[in-house]
């Protein structure tokens, strides 16, 4: 019974590390994106270095997490979007909207989950969860469109390929060269509506 105790309490403790450090690497990820070092976030979580490398094997890894919890919150907003009564071009650009909110939410995260999606420095889970998500949100949008009888007539699958290419990070990558990150976004989604609208 004691033991059981010690290892939950210890359990409890990890996890309230877990936490500290992750906020911590949001909080200077946003600021400085994979410039970042790790005494910078055992600095801010107040925590030694050897705690962060008990839970992440190095910084890329933590970025990656860091990557994941923000993606998730903003793919919890765009499914919210899609269940409202709001019409389906409004949804497409709302969707694709969400994406420039991580710039003024998060700063240099942005630019951070762009590179982990474009280099190795990603990790395959974390590309492949983005992918699929992507992939879900437009096939259901398109299937609104295409009802609404506002979007193209045709194979949905077709327009689901055409909008997941609009929001390629590598195309994104290569845009934000030309005009900044956070309003690409709001770009794409104007040649993606125009690609897919009935004429």
């Amino acid at each position: 019974m004691d033991s059981e105790f010690v290892i939950s309490s210890k359990r409890k403790d990890a996890n309230k590390n877990a936490v500290k450090i992750l906020e911590a690497a949001k909080k200077i990820f946003s600021q400085k994106g994979l410039e970042t070092t790790i005494e910078e976030i055992a600095l801010e979580a107040n925590v030694g270095v050897g705690t962060i490398y008990r839970r992440f094997n190095n910084k890329d890894q933590l970025a990656n997490a860091v990557a994941n919890e923000v993606i998730s919150e903003i793919y919890q907003e765009q499914v919210d979007i899609l269940k409202s009564n709001q019409p389906a071009i409004d949804k497409v650009y709302k969707i694709f909207a969400c994406y420039g909110k991580i710039t003024q939410k998060y700063g240099e995260i942005h630019p951070m989950i762009v590179e982990l999606l474009v280099t190795d420095k990603g990790d395959t889970d974390f590309k492949q969860t983005f992918l699929s998500n992507l992939k879900q949100l437009y096939s259901e949008a398109i299937e609104h469109g295409q009802k609404e009888g506002v979007f193209r007539e045709g194979d949905p699958r077709i327009y689901e390929i055409f909008l997941l290419n609009m929001i390629n990070p590598q195309m994104v990558n290569q845009m934000a060269e030309i005009i900044p990150l956070e309003n690409t976004p709001y770009f794409l989604a104007d040649l993606a509506l125009n690609g897919i609208l009935k004429k």
